[in-house]
């Protein structure tokens, strides 16, 4: 054996494995945590369990999210309404409350890409911890009141179809229907603003799909995109039946339920960021991008 064996040999032996330093063990910990959390979720909407009309409620508030962010809000915090991390709170001068920091709302970070063995790309994503505004020492934030006239306007603005008021609809239809035909959205003339908005932003979200050549054979993309739209800007919603909205999902695969979420989140995306040029005209100028895009 030379010396070089030997030097060898010993440096092997003095070899260490690598060890987790406890903020990346914690991370890996609390993402495994988020998935298991949304496996969970997608479960119970395939099997028709899932509370899936409380998971729209979420999602108009938080619509900027993705929607597995989305519903991860929902299965933890299901009536939050603003949330951010630490330093953003920390940035408002805003304390969490201590009773709440171990409390924490985990959603999914986009981190780097990485190449897989098959040669495609993939998305590493990461836990990261927010604490809902009623976690904080923030007083609630009281809900913006839109005014109506205002609210159509933003709706209808730069329609992918036109908007025609009619005495009267074809035979079975009820407030709006798109016809496409026509490449026209039919609003029966007459009714009042909430009607107009639940009705139009229903027929508005079909033609939007129809636009993204998303089929949608049973509506109940284009009824979720319209609930979402009447939560986000406080339009009444009783009016919708929701009796059966649970079994949206029922019988579909993970890849079905994400295909649906995805046609409704650029539904929702297209008809918001129209509706955005007229209701934020100035912040629209330097909009921010989408936040957490977990997939």
């Amino acid at each position: 054996m030379t010396p070089y064996d030997e030097l060898l040999k010993q440096e092997n032996q003095d070899t260490q494995p690598y060890k987790l330093a406890w903020w990346q063990v914690k991370e890996r910990q609390q993402r495994q945590e988020a998935y298991s959390l949304l496996n969970n979720a997608f479960e119970q909407f395939s099997q028709g369990t899932g509370d899936v009309a409380g998971f729209l409620d979420t999602y108009g508030r938080f619509d900027r999210y993705s929607p597995q962010n989305a519903l991860l809000v929902h299965v933890q915090s299901p009536h939050a309404s603003k949330i951010g991390d630490h330093k953003y709170w920390q940035s408002q001068g805003v304390e969490i409350l201590k009773s709440e920091k171990r409390e924490p709302i985990l959603i999914l970070e986009p981190g780097k890409a990485y190449q897989r063995e098959d040669g495609s790309l993939g998305q590493r994503f990461y836990a990261k911890e927010m604490y809902d505004i009623s976690q904080t020492t923030a007083q609630p934030q009281p809900a913006v009141a839109w005014d109506e006239r205002q609210l159509l306007k933003a709706l209808i603005h730069r329609s992918p179809v036109s908007i025609q008021v009619v005495e009267q609809l074809p035979e079975g239809g009820h407030g709006a229907q798109y016809v496409p035909d026509q490449n026209a959205i039919l609003v029966q003339k007459g009714m009042d603003a909430p009607g107009i908005f639940r009705s139009v932003s229903l027929e508005l979200a079909k033609a939007q799909l129809a636009a993204q050549e998303s089929p949608d054979p049973q509506g109940w993309k284009s009824f979720g995109v319209s609930y979402m739209l009447c939560k986000k800007y406080g339009v009444d919603t009783r009016a919708f039946d929701t009796g059966r909205v649970d079994q949206m999902f029922a019988g579909k695969s993970l890849g079905d339920i994400k295909a649906d979420l995805r046609d409704m989140e650029n539904t929702m995306g297209c008809i918001n960021s129209r509706m955005a040029k007229v209701l934020y005209p100035q912040y629209e100028k330097n909009r921010p991008g989408r936040k957490y895009e977990a997939r």
